[in-house]
């Protein structure tokens, strides 16, 4: 990924730890693997990026032109301490 695209993942993730979110290493994984997801945030200017937070789903996401990227959030605890699961929803307008 270019520098570029690494600066708009890290400001991303800034967002979303603005709103108690710390997943960027799934935010990462995201962007790896979808060519396209990374094809439209490199053409987006980030002040077009909007941001939104469902609490009562523990979901953050944004939305990048014609895409709607969503991140459900579950939270646990097992005998190794803390853990959480992110899934990623992609929704195409």
């Amino acid at each position: 990924m270019t520098e570029e695209l690494m600066k708009k993942i890290d400001r991303i993730n800034e967002e979303f730890e603005k709103r108690e979110f710390f997943i960027k290493e799934d935010i990462l994984e995201l962007f790896e693997q979808r060519e396209d997801l990374r094809e439209k945030l490199d053409a987006i200017k980030f002040k077009k990026i909007e941001f939104f937070t469902v609490e009562d789903e523990n979901c953050v996401g944004f939305t990048l032109e014609d895409v709607q990227v969503n991140f459900f959030i579950e939270f646990g605890e097992d005998e190794e301490g803390e853990w959480y699961e992110a899934t990623a929803e992609i929704i195409s307008f």
